[in-house]
């Protein structure tokens, strides 16, 4: 297929993500946050952008919203030190919203028709890089069934691959300085998934393609989100509980603790350490070795689907540059080929295995995002 038009069936939250990533912002999803004013307030974006950062509520109601919510929206933007509010509605606002928020000044309020207008646009803008695949969907299906479907009786395959989908996914093509030493730095070229944010490493010895946090797709979000920030680094429970609240630091613990990946620093206060997993310098320069040396392609081939990306390129820069203390010179995006491949056993049981087909050989693409 060409390239992905977005249509209003999908999740309303979903869409304005789309938007707000489009335009390059960085922000967190659906977070609580204890405000100046001593309350818990719950908003569904917090944004990033030049001026400092503003609130994002998305209304999906069957009437039209009306000057309650602009108010809310306002008095939740001022206690979270927010220059400005824009509230989203999927029914528009009555005439009593727009005359509040036109007194206000700081409350900005958008429909959803014009949100998606907005991304039709931003994307039509958009110049997309597609990497030529460099095995065919028929390797990918006779490689996961090879060397993933294992055997039985050292003859016969427990698994057969029954079918596989092509699909593009969104990746950041990234040029930064990492320090590696006390005063010593190094350039770095690195990919960051476009699905999860994260840096995307080759380890050549294995052929697996793997993102840091491989093993923590099955957390909840809210848990991910929360060691993106803070992997690498010592963070005490008062600061968790009061920027996410009690119930984020609870399932931190149950969680994270017996991954071997929060580890308790000290009791009075208490003050634990989030284990850094991501990728080495050596595996994230393999894997945009193998990028860079494929041919690109201005348009997908037909049996393609385009993956839409979820991390915005403000949100990727600033998640690196928080949790990697990189300097990012330079990011740009591309679209990388992965085949999903059904495997079946004997029984009528089935997983599913992303090969990606970007690297000279076939080699196992560690994710969920997409599966």
């Amino acid at each position: 297929m060409g390239k992905v038009s977005v249509d209003k069936g999908r999740a309303f939250e979903d869409t304005v993500e789309l938007w707000l990533s489009l335009r390059g912002l960085a922000y967190e999803r659906g977070i609580r946050v204890r405000t100046m004013l001593g309350y818990v307030a719950e908003v569904d974006f917090l944004v990033y952008d030049r001026l400092g950062k503003f609130i994002v509520e998305v209304k999906n109601l069957e009437k039209p919203v009306d000057r309650d919510v602009v108010f809310k929206a306002w008095n939740n933007a001022f206690a979270l030190g927010a220059y400005k509010a824009v509230v989203v509605s999927a029914s528009g606002f009555t005439d009593a919203a727009v005359s509040l928020a036109r007194r206000i000044g700081v409350v900005e309020l958008r429909t959803l028709d014009e949100i998606i207008a907005d991304i039709e646009s931003l994307r039509s803008k958009q110049e997309m890089l597609y990497v030529e695949p460099s095995i065919t969907a028929w390797s990918a299906m006779r490689w996961a069934e090879d060397a993933l479907g294992g055997r039985r009786l050292l003859i016969f395959k427990a698994e057969r691959s029954e079918s596989v989908e092509p699909l593009y996914i969104p990746v950041y093509h990234v040029k930064a300085s990492v320090q590696v030493e006390a005063g010593k730095y190094r350039d770095l070229r690195m990919l960051a998934s476009g699905l999860t944010g994260l840096p995307v490493a080759y380890d050549r010895s294995s052929k697996r393609i793997w993102e840091a946090l491989g093993e923590l797709v099955d957390l909840p979000g809210d848990l991910v989100e929360v060691y993106r920030v803070h992997a690498g680094r010592r963070v005490a429970r008062t600061d968790i509980v009061y920027r996410y609240g009690e119930a984020v630091w609870a399932k931190m613990v149950r969680h994270l603790t017996p991954r071997g990946l929060l580890r308790r620093v000290s009791e009075k206060p208490v003050v634990v350490e989030m284990v850094n997993v991501y990728p080495t310098l050596e595996q994230l320069d393999q894997c945009v070795a193998t990028v860079e040396g494929r041919r690109m392609l201005r348009e997908p081939p037909e049996d393609f689907q385009v993956k839409e990306p979820i991390y915005s390129p403000g949100s990727v820069r600033y998640f690196l540059e928080v949790a990697l203390k990189a300097e990012v010179k330079a990011l740009n995006q591309v679209y990388v080929p992965v085949f999903k491949v059904k495997l079946v056993d004997n029984k009528g049981n089935y997983r599913y295995v992303a090969v990606a087909g970007w690297t000279r050989e076939a080699a196992v693409y560690e994710s969920r995002y997409f599966a």
